[in-house]
This record gives structure tokens, C-alpha cells and sequence, in this order.
């Protein structure tokens, strides 16, 4: 089986090069995830328990328009997944909550599973394209009752947000519900510091605490 490497823009400096072929910028991607997470940190305890996430979504959808949406990018619905899509340049953009982006050896994954929609438009076809040759386990082939009309001609991308706040732009290859592969991923944005370096000098816990200890005097 021939290897399939997966395009990775990593640095900032590439990452916008790249968004620059879409008409997009590394800003309006870090808004995107602003308001997912700024719409997650709302939820209130009372509230169900995927109300994080779902409200990360709906934002998120929201936001993901708001920034793209411009004449060229329109509304995309196609097999009820919210999207934007660009037909002059063949490409869809979703959103998608994921548990971490950025991270070149644990690839992100979905908080939620993938529905056979999505996974027809991210299905492996592509493959071909670049030499590979096809799984034979039938579980990974996409259903033949949806079909995405523009799937000769558009690649689809999602927004991926990660519980920690980093961001991709990234083609994922969608099987069994999960994302199997990855065409391309363009980093935008991840934390760069451990928790244990965003501690501010003034305020860190203090590594010698220890509590002075005196004897009565007895006289």
C-alpha cells in the first residue's frame, strides 16, 4: 500500500499562506474560536451535560459565517450539514468541536461521532489522487443512499476547535464515524505554554512551604 502523507501547514507564516489560497486570514479563524469557546464557558451547570459542546456548535456555525460569508462563500446545507462553500474555488468549510487540534502526533478527533452525511462528503475517493490503494473492509465504505452532489468537485474542510483552544483548518477523511486520515491540516493557533508556565511569578504556589514549627517554652 503506497503511504499517504498529509499536507501540514505548521508555522504561522505557512498557515497563512495557505488560508490566503482560500481568501481567508488566520484572524478570522482564531474569531471563530473565540465565540465556540466563549459560548462553551457559558453553559451553566444546570444545564445538560452536552450543553458545552452544543452551544460551542451553534456559535461556532454562527461565527464561522458571519466571518466567511461574502458573496463568493455562501450558505452550504448540503446533507443537513451547516457549512460555507466556495464553488469557484471547490471548497466547503464545517465546524467541528474536537478534543484537540495543532497536535502532530494525536491527530484530532470529534466530540461527537460523524454521520454518514459527513462522511460521504469526506470519504476517501481522493485517495486515487494520490496513488493509494483501498481497504477492502466494506465498514469503510460511505452508504450509496446520500450522495453530496458537489463531491467531484469540493473538498470539504472543517474548523476544528479544540477544548484547549487550539484551531485547525483541516480535509479529514471520514470513516466508521470517526476521521481515519487527513488530507491537509493548517495549524492556526495552539497553546504554546504549559499549564505550569502560565502560573504568574507573583502569584505561584510556592515549592519551600513549609510551616514553622516552635516547642512551647516549659519554664
Amino acid at each position: 500500500m503506497t503511504a499517504f502523507n498529509t499536507a501540514i501547514s505548521e508555522t504561522p507564516a505557512d498557515a497563512e499562506v495557505r488560508l490566503a489560497d482560500f481568501g481567508l486570514t488566520s484572524t478570522q479563524i482564531l474569531a471563530i474560536r473565540d465565540s465556540a469557546r466563549a459560548a462553551a464557558d457559558d453553559a451553566s451547570p444546570l444545564m445538560p451535560l452536552n450543553a458545552p459542546g452544543t452551544l460551542a456548535y451553534i456559535r461556532g456555525v454562527e461565527a464561522l459565517r458571519a466571518q466567511v460569508l461574502d458573496g463568493e462563500w455562501v450558505i452550504d446545507r448540503t446533507l443537513g450539514v451547516e457549512a460555507v462553500i466556495n464553488r469557484e474555488l471547490g471548497i466547503r468549510i464545517g465546524y467541528q468541536n474536537v478534543d484537540k487540534a495543532c497536535d502532530l502526533v494525536f491527530k484530532p478527533m470529534p466530540r461527537s461521532v460523524k454521520g454518514p452525511a459527513s462522511e460521504k462528503m469526506c470519504s476517501f475517493p481522493l485517495f486515487d489522487y494520490y496513488g493509494m490503494t483501498l481497504e477492502t473492509d466494506h465498514d469503510r465504505v460511505p452508504r450509496d443512499d446520500v450522495k453530496d452532489p458537489h463531491g467531484d468537485q469540493v473538498a470539504t474542510y472543517f474548523v476544528m476547535v479544540g477544548e484547549d483552544g487550539s484551531v485547525e483548518l483541516s480535509s479529514p477523511i471520514i470513516a466508521n464515524q470517526r476521521y481515519s486520515d487527513f488530507r491537509e491540516r493548517i495549524f492556526v493557533d495552539r497553546p504554546g505554554e504549559d499549564w505550569e508556565d502560565r502560573i504568574e511569578p507573583d502569584s505561584e504556589p510556592l515549592d519551600d512551604f513549609d510551616v514553622p514549627v516552635s516547642f512551647k517554652d516549659k519554664t
